[in-house]
């Protein structure tokens, strides 16, 4: 078995790893986010207008490019790293070829469309990204592989260069193309980064496979993948469109605000998940029991995790709301809802993980498309009566009741939940979680196998 496997199986180092990896995706979220501040300050109102419709053009397209093929690639290269030439090229064609056939569709129809030439000028820069994006395939094998500091180091010098020549640019020259360009660049920089690592640690690009009848092999298993990472966008902007739609922009802005705290929080947590995605994938190969104690585990996490949240909600939520202004506060009852719903949230990020692992796809699907036609039907019902408070509780009845329908014929994902809330899990995950910490020898011995 290669080393890694052992790792893996062993959590060796899986402390000391996720911190690498979860500091420097919390820094690049938080940079981001106020370069963004700062570029709607300096930028004018339109240039401000222009970036976010190219932004928003990028995330739809981005989400048919097979983005989310990671989920296919660091399972497979757990489980047959043999083939990882052939995995590797064939994930790589996949993604640049139909990049390059989505970046050609785009510029075609911008051609006839009715609006600004410097908007779609911003547009199909801003969209290059779509073709350098493909070569950071190769990111996966230093994932797999724990390779952390490399990964971190990447980041967080991607992060400096970055946020400085963005900084500087804005407030020298105020400028949306020099802007969209060195977001283009940015993305090249990374890849090129994770390029030349791969080449150092002795793999050569000469040596892939491109073997065509194996990447069809692929492509029929990953088909569903672009609807999965399109259902899942629509349904993080129905409740602000359809909030737009009955109430206005102002009470749009409204839920965004409250919202968008807890999105943070949701996708940094979700990175947990993410990143034992690799252990979760091996481990049901091999121990199938190991495999559901994994699970029951990450649940108590997200439980912990969630609780954590709600109390900060209840302590600070009113502060958080009065940095936007006073009539904020009036949605505090929003923000304690919608930060009840974390720990559901991140059940389903999990559960929708594992379905990735067992090749589920059209579960998946099914799951996503479920909660925009049934988050679109209460959201007609109560946001009219309730508000934006009318649009939290159908974004959670929405999640509950497909989930519930989905499963309702398999009653051990409830009961799942259920013993990983229970005094005695709570006590052996503690026990077990303590020993890796401290235990530094043979932790391949670990007791968090035996939970």
């Amino acid at each position: 078995m290669f080393k890694f496997k052992k790792d893996l199986l062993s959590f060796k180092n899986i402390f000391s790893n996720f911190a690498y990896f979860f500091l420097s995706n919390l820094l690049f979220h938080v940079f981001s986010f106020l370069i963004i501040i700062f570029a709607a300050r300096k930028l004018t109102i339109t240039d401000f207008g222009y970036f976010t419709i190219a932004q928003t053009t990028f995330f739809i397209i981005f989400s048919f490019s097979f983005s989310n093929i990671y989920f296919y690639l660091n399972k497979s290269l757990v489980r047959n790293y043999i083939l990882r030439r052939k995995e590797i090229g064939s994930c790589f064609a996949i993604t640049f070829y139909f990049s390059i056939v989505l970046y050609s569709i785009l510029a075609i129809v911008l051609l006839f469309l009715e609006i600004d030439t410097d908007l779609k000028k911003i547009i199909l820069i801003l969209n290059l990204i779509l073709i350098s994006e493909p070569f950071s395939i190769f990111y996966s094998k230093l994932f797999i592989k724990g390779q952390f500091k490399k990964i971190f180091k990447i980041k967080i010098i991607q992060l400096i260069i970055f946020s400085f020549l963005k900084i500087y640019s804005l407030y020298t020259d105020p400028n949306i193309t020099t802007l969209v360009y060195l977001y283009v660049l940015e993305n090249i920089f990374f890849s090129i980064y994770v390029m030349y690592y791969y080449k150092k640690d002795g793999y050569y690009f000469t040596r892939l496979d491109f073997d065509i009848n194996y990447m069809i092999g692929i492509l029929k298993k990953i088909i569903l993948f672009p609807l999965l990472s399109l259902a899942i966008l629509l349904s993080m902007r129905i409740d602000l469109l359809m909030i737009s739609a009955y109430l206005g922009v102002e009470q749009s802005g409204y839920y965004s605000s409250i919202s968008r705290l807890l999105t943070v929080i949701l996708l940094l947590s979700s990175q947990l998940l993410f990143f034992v995605y690799p252990n979760m994938s091996l481990t049901r190969d091999l121990d199938h029991k190991k495999f559901t104690n994994l699970y029951k585990t990450l649940i108590l996490f997200s439980f912990f995790i969630s609780l954590s949240c709600m109390i900060g909600s209840l302590i600070f939520g009113k502060y958080y709301l009065e940095l936007f202004g006073n009539k904020f506060v009036n949605n505090y009852q929003t923000l304690l809802l919608l930060s009840g719903n974390i720990f559901f949230s991140l059940i389903v990020i999990l559960w929708v993980n594992k379905n990735y692992i067992k090749n589920n796809y059209l579960v998946i699907l099914a799951f996503q498309s479920g909660c925009i036609i049934f988050n679109i039907i209460f959201n007609n019902y109560l946001i009219p009566i309730y508000g934006i408070y009318g649009a939290a509780i159908s974004t959670i009845v929405a999640q509950l009741l497909i989930f519930f329908l989905i499963n309702i014929f398999k009653w051990k994902e409830f009961d799942i939940i259920i013993q990983s809330l229970s005094p005695k899990f709570i006590k052996a995950s503690a026990i077990a979680t303590f020993k890796v910490i401290f235990v530094k020898k043979n932790p391949e011995k670990s007791e968090i196998n035996k939970l």
